[in-house]
């Protein structure tokens, strides 16, 4: 099989675009309180115990896995499609880490990314506010393990993007932010955010194909 390179700059974000995100955050909140509760820890005895259930931990968890066994070829190659203008994966550094890393090689120096947007996975933002986010997921600093993609795309393209990521794959994704003017680069929150709770019967195994996803 033949493959034909194609590179895209991650530099050409524009005001007016927007910032899509490819899966939900909460992957180290979901392993980390699974553990937890295994080993009957203070953190899970003596917290949250109180306020979420086993069966719904073993579910987080669960779903948390699902989502890391999705790789991110499909939603690059939508990226190719639809003309993105940057990208970062979202990993160690957390979606706010990954996003100033992103918005700081831009080529263009007046602009920032304002997120107001928080997709995770159901659970994890009630357990980060349980831990007053000891693990910094509803700061946008909690690490992700085989997270998903963080792109900058045109905005009149961002919503198929979306629905074709979608229909592919079978998991949702979803526009978080903004790429705005400013007088310097920046990455932020904006104050109080949105949160959704992805739902756990929103992240579907892999399909089964000669590609992987």
């Amino acid at each position: 099989m033949r493959y034909t390179l194609c590179i895209y700059k991650p530099d050409q974000a524009a005001v007016g675009d927007v910032l899509v995100l490819t899966k939900p955050l909460g992957t180290q909140v979901a392993v980390s309180v699974y553990y937890w509760m295994l080993e009957d820890s203070p953190s899970w005895s003596g917290n949250l115990a109180n306020i979420i259930t086993s069966d719904k931990v073993k579910s987080l968890f669960h779903s948390a896995t699902l989502s890391m066994t999705h790789l991110n070829r499909t939603a690059a190659r939508l990226m190719h499609k639809h003309h993105a203008h940057g990208c970062t994966d979202v990993t160690g550094f957390g979606l706010l880490g990954h996003a100033n890393n992103l918005v700081q090689v831009q080529a263009n120096n007046h602009l920032a990314f304002s997120i107001h947007t928080l997709p995770c996975l159901e659970g994890s933002s009630l357990i980060s506010r349980a831990l007053n986010d000891r693990l910094k997921l509803l700061q946008g600093f909690s690490p992700e393990t085989s997270g998903g993609l963080l792109i900058v795309l045109p905005r009149e393209s961002a919503q198929s993007f979306c629905e074709e990521l979608t229909a592919e794959i079978g998991c949702p994704s979803w526009i978080i932010g903004d790429v705005i003017e400013a007088d310097s680069k920046s990455a932020f929150l904006v104050p109080q955010p949105e949160v959704i709770d992805v739902q756990h019967s929103q992240i579907i195994p892999p399909k089964c194909s000669t590609n992987s996803q």
